[in-house]
């Protein structure tokens, strides 16, 4: 296997790769049902990153109950499965801003590299997994919680409330997060001139510094 089929952040550690450490794979079904056998085998974490043109998975695909299930979505990427992985509680779901270079599944002891919408790499190396996931948990930390699971809820916020202001603090405009979150523009700028009138706030700014010093955020 070449080193250049691995991403950048792999690829300086696997100079002298064996032949069964990773392969690719080219077609789009084949990868669609690997991505779903593994997801529901399952045994202790998955983790999904799912960018732009890469998109994620129905509910249905997750596993076993008790198995730890976390997606990180780009903003383009979110669609009405999210929205129904948020009001199911199935899985911790966070959003980026800004869009890395390839998709990513982990399941235990697999990874699946994705390489753009027809191409992925599967990676079953103990030490290339182990830091396709430290990869992954690198930009868990830096991106913005969207479901219940990763947070207590801010003493009086709903949890739409709470994933709203979360976003609008990290900049995201009202459309956008409208789509994220399954609601209206119109929908999401009511409950935001709610949570700015509860605070006293005049502007977007005035408003996330309060919610940053309220601890909603």
């Amino acid at each position: 296997m070449s080193r250049e089929l691995l991403p950048p952040y792999l690829r300086c550690h696997c100079t002298r790769p064996s032949h069964h450490a990773a392969r690719g794979v080219t077609d789009r079904a084949e990868i669609d049902r690997l991505e779903r056998g593994l997801l529901r085998n399952a045994h202790v974490e998955a983790r999904l990153l799912s960018v732009d043109d890469q998109p994620g998975h129905h509910p249905d695909d997750w596993g076993l109950v008790g198995v730890r299930r976390r997606t990180i979505y780009t903003a383009n990427a979110l669609d009405d499965n999210t929205a129904t992985s948020l009001a199911q509680g199935v899985e911790e779901v966070r959003v980026l801003r800004n869009r890395p270079a390839t998709g990513l599944l982990v399941v235990d002891d697999v990874a699946v590299l994705r390489s753009g919408p027809a191409g992925a790499v599967v990676v079953r190396a103990p030490e290339l997994v182990a830091l396709t996931a430290a990869y992954f948990d690198a930009l868990w930390t830096d991106a913005v919680p969207l479901g219940d699971g990763d947070r207590t809820p801010a003493d009086g916020l709903s949890a739409v409330q709470q994933r709203i202001v979360r976003l609008a603090a990290n900049g995201f405009k009202d459309d956008t997060i409208a789509r994220m979150l399954g609601l209206s523009t119109r929908s999401v700028r009511r409950h935001m001139e709610r949570l700015a009138a509860r605070v006293g706030a005049t502007n977007r700014l005035s408003l996330g510094v309060a919610a940053t010093r309220l601890g909603w955020v």
